[in-house]
């Protein structure tokens, strides 16, 4: 995101992108270790005799779908300060001014 979309953004839109972010980079996140675990099975599997899956052999946090990571949710006027915040730490050029807000 540039900063002149960031200057030119509302909350709610600036938020959006975030979640939409955060969701790409956990899915990419996820997909390398389960590669690797299902690799690190395709590579055990010879050397033992029971069978395993990927799942035994490595267990990871997201398996467990009732263990889900707890943010808290955010009132939309901690939301508009919290913005504010980020917005006064960024230049922009197309306001003239040295700060967004």
């Amino acid at each position: 995101m540039s900063i002149d979309d960031f200057c030119r953004s509302e909350i709610d839109e600036f938020e959006s992108i975030c979640d939409a972010w955060r969701k790409m980079r956990e899915a990419q996140y996820h997909d390398s270790w389960e590669r690797t675990r299902t690799l690190a099975a395709i590579c055990i599997q010879p050397h033992i005799k029971k069978r395993i899956t990927p799942r035994q052999l490595i267990p990871l946090p997201w398996d467990d779908k009732s263990h889900k990571p707890h943010s808290p949710k955010l009132t939309p006027e901690e939301r508009r300060i919290r913005f504010e915040q980020i917005a006064k730490k960024m230049p922009c050029p197309h306001l003239k001014t040295d700060y967004c807000v």
